[in-house]
């Protein structure tokens, strides 16, 4: 412990908060055995700083909305509700507090209360791109798709280069079948910045249901560089393969399939179609 908060605990007289330090340096004293097991154990640190800090100022909004992002990091939603609440109950015009709810309420599914958040944020921060685009999430969640549009197209408006909205965008055409406008939004994201693996895999099924085999090819490529565990995207790249009139790769595509996806039951249609495929 340095000798600020060693100061910090002499001026303190009240007992919880001597107590919550004395946890911070009994559960964050040793090694924790993993990463995913240190992240926790840093974020639980931080949280138990902040309130602290709370036991000093409980007024202080800022406070509640910083320990409500921990909190949701952390998986307890409770909390998280208690915590961004408290921050709206302080300063009732704090953007980021009702926009942080409303995740903690789409984390939940709850998308109706996200809405009426995510809306709520909005009313105090019009031109805030990230609002628009967790609106038009909620929205497509509830099959509210004309809104999700709106939302969304709020968001590019807002600004052109915010990358998530054109994704979210792409993603909402591609589950209704309307490839063309998925490509568009895809294609556009990738313009702005690179993509990770799943935008690859998803502008090449909309590639290759628009029978552009040769890009679908290259995207799925692309894709299975950035992450070769996506065990279907085998698959769908040797449809492509075969769509393109080359069984030679395309049985080297249904190998990899068949050796990798034998002991998935998610993937026992695909896999019986591919076996059929190879015996062609």
């Amino acid at each position: 412990m340095n000798k600020y908060v060693f100061i910090f605990l002499f001026h303190v007289r009240h007992f919880t908060v001597i107590l919550i330090a004395l946890l911070v340096s009994g559960l964050f004293g040793c090694t924790p055995p993993d990463p995913e097991q240190q992240q926790k154990l840093e974020l639980q640190r931080d949280a138990l700083k902040l309130r602290m800090g709370q036991a000093l100022n409980p007024t202080d909004a800022e406070g509640h909305l910083e320990l409500g992002k921990i909190y949701r990091e952390l998986g307890e939603s409770e909390k998280a509700i208690e915590s961004f609440q408290n921050a709206i109950a302080l300063d009732d015009k704090h953007e980021h507090a009702y926009n942080n709810l409303g995740l903690v309420y789409t984390d939940l599914r709850l998308f109706i209360l996200a809405i009426e958040m995510f809306q709520a944020a909005l009313e105090l921060s019009p031109e805030n791109p990230a609002f628009y685009n967790n609106l038009g999430y909620a929205y497509n969640m509830t099959d509210r798709f004309e809104e999700a549009l709106t939302a969304y197209s709020s968001a590019i408006e807002a600004d052109p280069t915010f990358v998530d909205a054109y994704y979210n965008l792409a993603d909402a055409y591609l589950n209704r079948d309307m490839y063309q406008d998925a490509i568009k939004y895809y294609e556009s994201a990738l313009e702005i910045e690179a993509g990770d693996a799943d935008v690859y895999f998803n502008i090449g099924l909309a590639y290759e249901e628009t029978e552009q085999f040769l890009r679908a090819i290259q995207s799925y490529e692309k894709g299975l560089s950035l992450d070769d565990s996506d065990v279907e995207a085998y698959y769908r790249l040797a449809q492509a393969y075969k769509k393109n009139g080359d069984p030679l790769m395309m049985r080297r595509y249904l190998e990899t399939f068949l050796e990798r996806a034998k002991d998935l039951p998610h993937l026992e249609e695909e896999v019986h179609e591919a076996e059929q495929m190879f015996d062609r």
